[in-house]
């Protein structure tokens, strides 16, 4: 049993740091350094229908340990400090890529999209 069991509300949030990326099977696996330099490896990473992405090392995120428990965990919200698109009016939503690729959705009426050309 699980020491986390008895106190189920204690640590089910860590702040995470990915360390390695392996997307070549099934299930992406995503490793993880945690809080006094725990590892996590977990395939659980929750993306959207539609819409994928591959975090670069160094990207931050959420694991979630459903009932505290490590074995059940679950990872949301990795992004990269240097990719994420910075000063964007509220209401404004962003796809974007390493490299400055994006794809922008304007919420002023009208509903613009502008899609950030290759170069």
């Amino acid at each position: 049993m699980f020491h986390a069991d008895r106190h189920a509300g204690r640590g089910m949030v860590r702040r995470v740091e990915v360390i390695e990326v392996d997307d070549k099977g099934e299930s992406q696996i995503v490793t993880m350094k945690g809080l006094a330099d725990e590892i996590f490896k977990i395939s659980m990473r929750g993306q959207g229908h539609g819409l994928t992405g591959v975090p670069r090392v160094g990207a931050i995120g959420h694991l979630f340990l459903a009932g505290g428990r490590p074995d059940q965990a679950f990872v949301l919200n990795l992004e990269h400090p240097d990719d994420r698109i910075k000063g964007k009016d509220p209401g404004a939503t962003t796809i974007y890529s390493s490299g400055g690729k994006n794809v922008e959705i304007r919420s002023p009426a009208g509903g613009e999209v502008h899609i950030n050309p290759p170069g």
